[in-house]
């Protein structure tokens, strides 16, 4: 008994361990320490090491972005389309890094436009509704990576999507809401955006399910009356 005590009492004291030592350093959103308006839809910047920057774009689009290492930005926002949303970019690396970043209401090259719908993987199918799409370019190498959008009632269910240039088809990845924002952690930087769920299939089924099964009670009802 003793030994197995030991035993769990050590695999719990490893798994402490590595959680710790994988776990992102950064969890919570902060105010930034910076606020820069823009008022056109272009910027370039400099973001220093361990500064929580937001990029507004024409009061509309927010974009943050804190980093544990230098970045040079070049920032393009089609505010004017996008309108009132707020995205997070959170990353870890080792050594200065040179990002592109562009944002825009839909990919047309991509077929992402408002109101598809996409069958992911598993064969589930998911509609694009959040007019937000954010393709990131990276030059250099980090360690870690987490991008977040605003979870509103109409995103909550969602998750993020990127497509993969190989198959031409999106992969969703693993989100969670966490500080009221719909969070991922990603491995690679590429085009990335939010699907949600498209329960119509779903609801059709069902919906054809019960006009099946009303049809067989009102058969079996007549069928019943006629034998009497």
């Amino acid at each position: 008994m003793k030994k197995v005590s030991k035993i769990l009492l050590g695999t719990f004291f490893l798994m402490l361990l590595f959680s710790t030592i994988t776990s992102f350093n950064v969890v919570a959103i902060t105010d930034p320490d910076e606020v820069i308006d823009v008022p056109g839809d272009t910027n370039q910047a400099q973001v220093q090491a361990n500064v929580a920057t937001m990029f507004r774009f024409r009061q509309r689009t927010q974009l943050r972005i804190q980093a544990n290492v230098n970045l040079n930005l070049n920032l393009e926002c089609d505010a004017l389309r996008i309108g009132d949303k707020d995205f997070v970019l959170e990353i870890e690396g080792n050594g200065d890094l040179q990002m592109n970043m562009t944002c825009t209401q839909e990919q047309e090259q991509l077929g992402l436009m408002l109101g598809n719908t996409y069958r992911i993987r598993n064969q589930n199918q998911y509609q694009y509704q959040e007019g937000f799409v954010i393709d990131i370019e990276c030059n250099g190498t980090f360690t870690q990576a987490r991008i977040r959008i605003r979870a509103t009632n109409e995103n909550r269910l969602g998750q993020f999507a990127y497509h993969d240039e190989a198959t031409g088809n999106w992969v969703n990845v693993p989100t969670t809401v966490d500080d009221g924002y719909l969070t991922a952690d990603v491995s690679h930087f590429s085009t990335w955006t939010i699907l949600l769920p498209d329960y119509t299939p779903l609801i059709v089924g069902f919906s054809i399910g019960g006009g099946v099964a009303a049809l067989i009670v009102i058969a079996l009802v007549f069928y019943i009356k006629k034998r009497k």
